[in-house]
């Protein structure tokens, strides 16, 4: 029986850097792992790409659940003590499961291990360090210490993992920070400030200020799970206004580009009891009322920053 697991979730890999994803993992100094490729239903020939890597165990959801569903089932599927999850477009250096099971194995009260990284482009070449320790006043930040625990970049304990009940697959978005937060919450977490993933950036286009209206539902889930623990007059309650904003914001801004003038405002409204002293948002409202006769959503609308 293997001692770590790593499972990559795949969405039409073929194109989109499934095989370095794969290499990388067969490269790593610590032989002692099984592979996982957990195929959330793609339409292209991520399956022929993953049955000619004979150490690649390959299942196949029936249809599309995302990121956290599929990160989900390859745990389920998983006879490791161990489970590094790693997204298909990202890479591990050769020592990562080395360094960072090393720490694991020294601290059974520890739930995960997470480290450093560098972004990079998608020709892979470096672009910035990430550090994994951020100080920032954001919820996402202050409910998990400081730990900016990156998906690729994190080797976790499975038993803590399924103790938490793994990643919340009902969030669009942020299922990573969340989990991270319930780990948090109940075992010690622990980071190495070494450099040992890559995670691939993309060229944004010229919308991406616009949130996806999945991705702001995600959002919203994500703050009423956590808003609970932030009880009003502390630091947390703070942060927790501040978020909202930033989602009414943002709320306000999809609207507005789907021309639904109105709902733009009341979302805009909404970001401004949060947070009184948003001028952006106070700008975008007043700005909302030279549209008045924005076209509907089927049409091109106007982009607002």
């Amino acid at each position: 029986m293997p001692l770590v697991s790593a499972i990559i979730p795949a969405y039409n890999g073929a194109s989109r850097y499934l095989d370095q994803a794969i290499d990388s993992v067969l490269a790593q100094t610590w032989q002692d792992l099984e592979l996982i490729v957990v195929d959330d239903a793609s339409t292209d020939e991520t399956a022929r790409l993953v049955l000619q890597f004979s150490r690649a165990r390959y299942f196949k959801r029936p249809e599309n659940g995302g990121q956290a569903a599929a990160r989900n089932d390859g745990a389920r599927l998983a006879s490791g003590t161990y489970l590094a999850f790693l997204d298909q477009d990202d890479l591990w250096v050769p020592s990562f499961i080395e360094e960072t099971l090393a720490m694991l194995q020294a601290q059974p009260e520890v739930a995960l291990v997470h480290c450093d990284g560098y972004q990079m482009d998608e020709g892979g070449a470096p672009l910035h360090y990430d550090a994994a320790i951020k100080q920032g006043r954001t919820i996402t930040q202050l409910l998990r210490g400081g730990h900016d625990v990156a998906t690729s970049g994190s080797l976790f304990r499975k038993t803590c993992f399924n103790a938490v009940g793994g990643y919340d697959d009902s969030l669009a978005v942020w299922e990573d920070i969340d989990l991270a937060i319930r780990l948090y919450q109940r075992f010690p977490l622990l980071h190495l400030p070494k450099p040992l993933y890559r995670h691939r950036l993309y060229a944004r286009n010229v919308s991406r200020d616009i949130s996806s209206a999945r991705a702001l539902t995600g959002r919203q889930r994500f703050l009423e799970k956590h808003a609970p623990v932030c009880p009003p007059g502390t630091q947390l309650a703070e942060a927790l206004a501040r978020d909202w904003a930033h989602y009414y914001g943002d709320l306000g801004k999809c609207h507005l580009n789907n021309g639904h003038i109105r709902q733009a405002r009341q979302a805009f409204r909404r970001a401004i009891r949060h947070q009184p002293l948003n001028y952006k948002v106070l700008l975008r409202l007043l700005r909302s009322y030279l549209f008045s006769n924005a076209p509907p959503a089927s049409a091109p609308s106007q982009h607002i920053r």
